[in-house]
């Protein structure tokens, strides 16, 4: 492994460019979006014409590279055969086209350790501006829209929810989760191995973003939270699952908004929760008559008024099912749902069973918690319809692909 500084590396052509828009991508995609946007096309078409001048342009490399391959294939398939064909292709091409781009770009030019840290650097950096803005927004903002996040009549003392530059507090509790899922493992890897400088450095960026995600309110993001931890009592250190049992205890003695919110999913009084159930119920129906190729990506708002019976107003849309399982399902099709979770799933096994160093080892914790974040999180959601959740996602799965890709090449 080359543990070298990236100023003695001397690589030739546009490859540290692309490098550099990879790294402004990590930066910026969670801030902004649209500059996001336009580093990440940049890099995507900079590293095709690298690629083709060089004439490196081959096969997926790898079966976990080759099912996201086939997942970016099957979404486009069942774009264009959905009745909403230039919608869903726009859709397709914006959101999973690009996520596919950004998941190639970090496997085939992230293959050096100086380049796994530089990224991490940025990443958190990145994460630690969000919650600095999201805080600012709290305290000094007037939080307009919270009448549509929250049910005023069930929750009549929570007036702030933070939402940040992910303009939505669901999305940013879902952003903010995946970065715990790899801050948290880093520091927990570090700490059992007594490394505590390395701890000292991370630590602090994990507790601001946690206290940070507490004040987003959302519900299925602190449950994916517990959720993580029991993965990381699991893989990493077993007595971290004694504090599962403080949860009970905090809650019954608590009674602030924080276990209002949490109590509120067992009674059917939220209406939010009530809208959840009769959503998920109509989009059964979407799913029954479309199974194989789905209704196409992006077109759920388009198609579900004509299965909604709990919301006839034709003002009210549903961007999607607020479940990521049923969401899936309906948009893309059985066979479309089942490449995306072997993608993931296959992500966060294959990184536990690979050898590395410290670092590399965290990161592949961390992948594996964030997994299980979105898989339990999805259950009451789908952060994933986020163009900047959903990048942030594949940018770390990616992340570790390129770990196995590194691995791959030593085998051989």
């Amino acid at each position: 492994m080359d543990h070298h500084s990236p100023l003695l590396v001397t690589d030739k052509g546009i490859r540290p460019y692309i490098e550099k828009l990879i790294y402004g991508v990590a930066l910026f995609m969670p801030l902004e979006p649209l500059v996001g946007d336009i580093l990440l096309w940049s890099a995507i078409v900079l590293s095709l014409y690298d690629q083709g001048r060089q004439h490196l342009i081959k096969r997926p490399t790898g079966w976990l590279s080759c099912t996201v391959v086939a997942y970016v294939l099957w979404v486009g398939v069942s774009s264009v055969i959905s009745e909403h064909r230039d919608w869903s292709l726009v859709g397709w091409l914006y959101q999973v086209v690009a996520c596919g781009g950004i998941y190639y770009l970090m496997r085939t030019y992230m293959s050096e350790y100086w380049q796994w840290r530089i990224f991490l650097q940025f990443f958190l950096g990145s994460a630690l501006l969000v919650c600095v803005i999201g805080v600012y927004q709290y305290v000094f903002v007037p939080n307009v829209h919270m009448h549509e996040w929250v049910d005023a009549k069930q929750f009549p003392k929570l007036m702030r929810r933070m939402s940040s530059t992910l303009q939505n507090p669901n999305l940013l509790g879902a952003y903010l989760l995946m970065v715990l899922s790899v801050a948290g493992s880093y520091v927990l890897t570090y700490f059992k191995a007594k490394r505590y400088e390395e701890v000292y450095k991370i630590l602090p960026v994990a507790i601001v973003v946690f206290l940070v995600m507490l004040l987003t309110y959302s519900r299925g993001i602190w449950v994916s939270f517990a959720a993580m931890v029991l993965y990381w009592g699991i893989v990493v250190e077993r007595r971290l699952l004694w504090s599962l049992l403080g949860i009970p205890i905090v809650l019954y003695f608590y009674q602030g908004e924080i276990a209002g919110r949490l109590w509120s999913l067992f009674h059917g009084q939220d209406t939010s929760v009530a809208l959840r159930w009769a959503l998920w119920d109509s989009t059964t129906y979407i799913i029954a008559e479309h199974p194989i190729f789905g209704i196409g990506w992006n077109t759920f708002w388009l198609v579900y008024p004509d299965y909604n019976y709990f919301i006839q107003a034709p003002v009210i849309l549903m961007y999607h099912a607020h479940n990521l399982y049923l969401n899936m399902l309906a948009e893309i099709g059985i066979p479309g749902f089942i490449l995306f979770m072997t993608v993931i799933i296959g992500h966060a096994v294959a990184a536990l069973r690979l050898d590395g160093d410290g670092f590399r080892k965290s990161a592949q914790i961390g992948v594996g918690t964030l997994v299980v974040a979105i898989l339990v999180s999805g259950l009451s959601d789908f952060e994933l319809y986020s163009h900047q959740v959903a990048v942030v996602f594949w940018q770390l799965l990616g992340w570790v692909g390129a770990f196995m890709k590194v691995n791959e090449k030593s085998h051989k």
